[in-house]
């Protein structure tokens, strides 16, 4: 695209330039204004306020035209510069502040001649801001027309650069289109390289229908031997869960009988732990019976029929010691193989359990085995 003539980049108005806004109380002396006037040689102008409302304007060519005329120094500078003013009568040309500079420099212009050079009174909302000189304006215009024609030379030879793109840019269309005339001719041959292999893959799709007939064949044997897997595994699944019900209900008689020895062995303990009070009890009775005997007189007859009685004591409690020590002996052999029994007990519910596990995957592998074989069905019926 070429460059966007923009050339005000500026809004180009009044506001933009710098304003005179010299103001003066009507009770100020004539006097000290015109010292303010000489000491600022750049003001344009002052304004005459009271109570902050302008009275009147007085240029500064006017002031000092008047001020040098005869007699006037004597009159006005050591008096208020309202005296000044009400001697003095100027109409002063006023333009809105947001008035562009060509525009007001055209007003300006229009005045009579004894007014054209005097400055004008810029204002806002109706109300005085500052003042201008002519030549301000003018020059401000000058600014304005060198910085157009500056924007203008710039984009004049953005121009020329644009156009000389657009040359390169030709030349490279005309590239563009012989290649384009290359590619071409190449097409036709891709064309007829093209004709060549569209009857490659004719052939090619014959060769694939036959091999897709090929495979439905081998899909068929497939679902047939997988329907026979099935089967067969079924018929083992079968037997392995009877299997494994056999060995379930096996563990739990294993594990009733240990129950019942364990039982049977606290019953042993008991019996031995009352055995061994009784023992004790006979061997006290033993001891009681000897110490009557052998208080009693010799010739007594009691005396050997204590003896007789703690002697058959005393075998009793032989006896019982050893039928006790028989009663231990056989319960400390059995015990080794009643934790075997537990061991054995507990195993075989580790191995059942696995067994389970293993019938509940291969169960699930016979229930994926069907669908995949159901799902073969399907397609060959498709």
């Amino acid at each position: 695209m070429p460059p966007k003539l923009d050339i005000l980049e500026r809004k180009n108005i009044l506001a933009e330039l710098p304003l005179d806004n010299y103001r003066v109380e009507v009770d100020v002396l004539t006097s000290l204004v015109e010292s303010h006037l000489l000491a600022n040689p750049t003001l344009s102008g002052f304004f005459v306020i009271e109570d902050r409302e302008i009275l009147g304007v007085v240029p500064r060519q006017k002031f000092f035209e008047i001020m040098s005329r005869e007699y006037a120094r004597d009159i006005y500078a050591k008096r208020p510069i309202k005296l000044f003013l009400n001697n003095y009568d100027y109409q002063s040309l006023k333009i809105d502040i947001f008035t562009g500079i060509n525009e007001a420099v055209q007003k300006a212009l229009s005045r009579p001649p004894k007014q054209i050079y005097s400055p004008i009174v810029v204002i806002e909302n109706g109300k005085e801001v500052g003042m201008l000189e002519l030549s301000s304006l003018i020059l401000a215009q000058a600014q304005m027309f060198s910085n157009i024609n500056e924007k203008l030379t710039s984009q004049e030879k953005d121009l020329r650069k644009y156009a000389r793109k657009i040359e390169k840019e030709k030349e490279k269309v005309k590239e563009y289109s012989q290649q384009l005339e290359e590619q071409q001719a190449n097409l036709k041959t891709s064309n007829s390289l093209l004709k060549t292999q569209t009857q490659r893959l004719e052939q090619q799709k014959e060769e694939l229908s036959k091999q897709s007939k090929e495979i439905s064949l081998l899909n068929q044997s497939f679902n047939e031997l997988g329907a026979l897997l099935s089967k067969k595994g079924k018929t083992t699944f079968s037997s392995l869960e009877n299997s494994i019900k056999s060995i379930i209900e096996f563990t739990t008689e294993v594990g009733q009988v240990c129950d019942s020895f364990r039982e049977k062995f606290k019953g042993i303990d008991r019996s031995t732990f009352l055995i061994e009070r009784i023992s004790k009890k006979v061997d006290n009775l033993s001891q009681q019976v000897s110490i009557i005997s052998a208080n009693l007189p010799a010739d007594n007859s009691r005396s050997s029929s204590f003896n007789v009685i703690a002697s058959e004591i005393a075998s009793l409690g032989s006896q019982i010691n050893e039928a006790n020590t028989t009663i231990n002996s056989m319960a400390q052999q059995l015990k080794p193989e009643i934790k075997f029994l537990v061991k054995i007990s507990e195993k075989n519910k580790t191995v059942v359990k696995k067994l389970e596990r293993d019938s509940m995957g291969t169960q699930s592998a016979l229930s994926a085995l069907e669908n995949l074989i159901e799902k073969g069905t399907d397609d060959q019926g498709n």
